[in-house]
């Protein structure tokens, strides 16, 4: 609601958007040198954890273009692969 009245309802997703991406440019040059299979090596670790619904809802929610952010999206991909990722997506939960 704030920021419907903030800036304006025709603008919230693209403000929403700009800050994402402001977030995912950040982490795009922080993980760069880092990620391995997954965010910060190649096994599952707490990063992994908070980083796929942030991804999920930028890409779902905000139609956020990964495209530009390769480093994420391949992480992301990499957690769609994993049956524990697959299985707590909030379209499979039973509240969705």
């Amino acid at each position: 609601k704030h920021i419907h009245e903030k800036v304006g309802p025709n603008e919230t997703t693209a403000w929403v958007q700009s800050h994402i991406r402001k977030g995912f440019e950040a982490l795009e040059k922080l993980l760069k040198d880092y990620a391995g299979k997954y965010a910060t090596g190649d096994e599952v670790y707490m990063a992994d954890l908070f980083l796929a619904p942030q991804i999920h809802a930028a890409i779902k929610l905000f139609e956020v273009d990964m495209n530009q952010f390769p480093t994420l999206l391949r992480v992301f991909e990499a957690y769609q692969e994993l049956p524990a990722f697959q299985d707590a997506m909030p379209e499979k939960q039973p509240d969705a």
